[in-house]
């Protein structure tokens, strides 16, 4: 039996629910859509063996649904019996593209040679610039300080203004000393007082905003609204998805197979929504936290 067997019989086990709600027999259904009773069993069981081809069987579950006003199981249903009884297409040959050789990066010794011998093509730089650039900037140096010493720029006996012993440095001298520069006095200096370091206020961090997150452990059929609306969400979740919503307002939750459902409230794992459950159920979830199942009416 395949995944697909196993959601075509949770979806007829749905359509049963939803007849049985509405107090109607195989019978009645019958006379309403003239569609043979075998067929209707074999929606109901997820059975398709004696079915004959894939368009009849959609037609037969279209009439179904619209009867007992359950066109929201519609586009399952279309999709899982694709899946499970349309022939499978050949495969489509994708052409290959041959890839670009990547290129190789260079190392070091190809850009500038392994010391051994020069690369080819690769033309010596002469040294007539080199000494060039050494004579003008020895030119220039000591143009620049004959111009400081001519023009009282520059003191050469400036230039002594420690003297060493071992590791001592004496001072420098008083006469070397610039007036211009005006040293402040130990008595006009104002000891600023220091207050002792203040704990940074912490701010309270915001409280995470109320969600709700369902993980499907199985294929699950799943209606979502909030506050009474309609709902914002109507579909088959697959095994392994999950979906999650901001919880505003109260959020109604019907979960056709609750052992297949992980509910998560607001950061908070409830597990399985019914572990136990054989039928669908409908949940009530609330921002603060708290939840609750919504009772069945019972049948006369």
């Amino acid at each position: 039996m395949t995944e697909h067997d196993d959601v075509l019989k949770e979806l007829g086990r749905m359509i049963t629910e939803r007849r049985e709600s509405l107090g109607m027999t195989l019978e009645t259904v019958f006379d309403r859509t003239k569609i043979r009773p075998e067929y209707l069993r074999g929606i109901e069981a997820g059975d398709y063996k004696n079915f004959p081809e894939v368009v009849y069987i959609k037609g037969f579950v279209r009439t179904y649904l619209k009867l007992i006003g359950a066109e929201d199981l519609q586009d399952d249903f279309m999709n899982q019996l694709e899946r499970a009884l349309g022939s499978p297409q050949p495969p489509q040959k994708i052409g290959h593209k041959k890839q670009p050789e990547a290129k190789k990066p260079k190392n070091m010794n190809s850009i500038l040679g392994n010391g051994s011998s020069m690369p080819q093509g690769f033309k010596p730089t002469s040294h007539f610039w080199l000494f060039l650039v050494l004579i003008l900037a020895l030119v220039g140096t000591a143009a620049y300080v004959w111009y400081a010493v001519s023009y009282g720029g520059l003191d050469l006996k400036n230039l002594k203004l420690f003297s060493f012993s071992g590791n001592n440095v004496a001072p420098l001298p008083s006469e070397f000393v610039s007036s211009d520069i005006n040293l402040p006095n130990s008595n006009d200096i104002q000891s600023v007082p220091v207050s002792p370091d203040e704990p940074a206020s912490e701010e309270p961090e915001p409280e995470p905003e109320p969600y709700l997150e369902i993980n499907a452990v199985n294929d699950v059929w799943l209606s979502v609204s909030f506050g009474g609306g309609q709902p914002v969400f109507r579909r088959t979740l697959k095994r392994g998805e999950s979906m999650r919503w901001n919880l505003e307002q109260q959020a109604r939750v019907v979960i056709g197979r609750p052992t297949a459902a992980q509910i998560i409230l607001n950061g908070k794992d409830l597990g399985i929504a019914n572990p136990t459950a054989r039928r669908s159920e409908t949940y009530l979830y609330n921002p603060d936290g708290t939840y609750s199942t919504v009772q069945r009416r019972s049948r006369n």
